[in-house]
Formats: structure tokens, C-alpha cells, sequence
């Protein structure tokens, strides 16, 4: 009987080891899934978008696979800075005040600017370039999305090295949707924007909004990591290096019209 017992508990011991050895090691990654085209939810929950594609394939190569965690945009950096995932990606910004909290992979994405959207008859903002733009902006009632380059933008901030517009009225909302439907009513004037996301959003809701496309900022994105760990940061710049060097994030580019 002792010996029955033994084999059974030996085969339980093996199986688990077994299990164990050929598990496959998982990535968490909070995400903001209102940022398309970077990333977003399809009507069957699936996240889809160029950060979520990029994502996937830097955890393909690094070994692992990814859950993520949805969660509002204002979290994404807390959540790696105090542990609860391992790694952030929704079009964050790399910026000073950031970077005191996480560490950043090398920069994914170049050239991000935040742009105005405003009313489609508007033909107030008429400015071409930055400067003019901003003094059009003084006074102005202006939306915003919580925690988005804009608001800093809007507000002013020392880690963004912004100054906070002159006497503007700033309205911030949870998601770019409630913006649009706040400017369609003419409770704001503008929505300072991530250039992309405003480029869908005006899309999307074409017969009450356009984009000014003059930028405002020049921006780049980057992957946060958990300050701690600087192996998986080395892994992460490692596997975004192959993806660049094999022309994978150029056709992830194209895919989502990004270039």
C-alpha cells in the first residue's frame, strides 16, 4: 500500500514538473484600449491595434505570451511603477516626469504631435504653425483627455516643459468620444489631441469635426518597464531591435497608415 502510494505521489510530482517546464511564461501589460489605431477593443473584446500587434511580437520573440490589462489611461504608468503588470504600451509619451517612475524602452514611434480637432464649419483657428495657434487658443474653452499629453499641454507643466494656456478654460474628459460630442454640442472650442487618434476621431465624425494638422509638439513613444527590472528592459530593446532591423514595424506602420 505504502509503495502504491509513493509511485501515485511521484507521477503527481512529475506531471506538475512537466507542466511547469513547458508552461509558456506570460507578459502582463496594462493598456488603455480607447487610443486607436494604437489600440483599441473589437465589439468581441479582443484588443487590436499597432501597439498590441508590436506588443505580440516582442513577446514572440522574447519567449512569452501577453495578457492585458484594460484599464483607464490615467493608471497605465502606475500600474508598472507599483508592480501590478510588467510592462505598459498605449502611446505613451517619453518625458521626464514619466521616466522618474518607470523605465522606457528605446522609442518605438517618432514623430507623434498633438494637433487641434475643432468644429467642421469652424473658421476661427486659422493659424498655420504653432505660435499663432497657441495665441488663437488664449481664453478658449478646451477639451482634453485625462491624463494625454494634451492636458499638460492645455494646463502647463514643468516635466512636459509647457506653460499653461493663457485663460483658457480646460474640460477634461475620460475618452476622446465624449470630447467630440462635448464640441458638438459648443460647450468647447477646440480638443488638443494626439495627431493619430485625432486624425480617426475627425474621421469617424466627419460631418462635426476636422483637424488642424499643425503640431503642436513633437513627440515619441516608448514601452514602460518596472524600474527594477532592468534584464526585461534589455530584453524588450533587444527583440523592438529585430523587429526594426527585419522591417516587421515598418509593415506595422503601413498596416495602420502610421508612416
Amino acid at each position: 500500500m505504502k509503495k502504491i502510494i509513493a509511485i501515485a505521489l511521484m507521477a503527481l510530482m512529475l506531471i506538475g514538473c512537466f507542466a511547469g517546464c513547458t508552461g509558456t511564461k506570460k507578459l502582463l501589460v496594462a493598456t488603455n484600449a480607447e487610443f486607436e489605431p494604437f489600440e483599441s477593443l473589437t465589439a468581441d473584446g479582443e484588443f487590436v491595434g499597432f501597439d498590441i500587434d508590436l506588443m505580440n511580437a516582442i513577446a514572440e520573440k522574447m519567449g512569452y505570451e501577453v495578457q492585458y490589462e484594460n484599464m483607464e489611461f490615467d493608471g497605465v504608468v502606475a500600474a508598472v511603477s507599483n508592480g501590478t503588470t510588467d510592462l505598459a504600451i498605449s502611446g505613451l509619451t517619453i518625458n521626464a516626469g514619466r521616466s522618474k517612475y518607470v523605465n522606457f524602452s528605446n522609442p518605438y514611434y517618432s514623430g507623434a504631435a498633438q494637433v487641434l480637432i475643432v468644429g467642421k464649419n469652424d473658421t476661427y483657428y486659422t493659424g498655420t504653425d504653432k505660435t499663432t495657434l497657441d495665441t488663437q487658443l488664449k481664453g478658449q474653452s478646451i477639451g482634453v483627455c485625462s491624463g494625454y499629453t494634451g492636458e499638460f499641454y492645455a494646463k502647463g507643466d514643468e516635466d512636459w516643459g509647457f506653460k499653461a494656456i493663457e485663460g483658457a478654460n480646460v474640460k477634461i474628459y475620460e475618452n476622446i468620444s465624449l470630447a467630440i460630442a462635448d464640441l458638438k454640442a459648443g460647450n468647447i472650442n477646440a480638443i488638443i489631441m494626439d495627431d493619430s487618434v485625432a486624425k480617426e476621431a475627425a474621421a469617424a465624425n466627419d460631418k462635426v469635426a476636422k483637424v488642424i494638422d499643425v503640431p503642436l509638439t513633437v513627440e515619441e513613444y516608448g514601452i514602460a518597464i518596472d524600474k527594477t527590472n532592468k534584464e526585461l528592459k534589455e530584453k524588450v530593446d533587444a527583440a523592438l531591435a529585430e523587429l526594426v532591423e527585419d522591417g516587421t514595424v515598418d509593415k506595422l506602420l503601413e498596416k495602420y497608415d502610421l508612416k
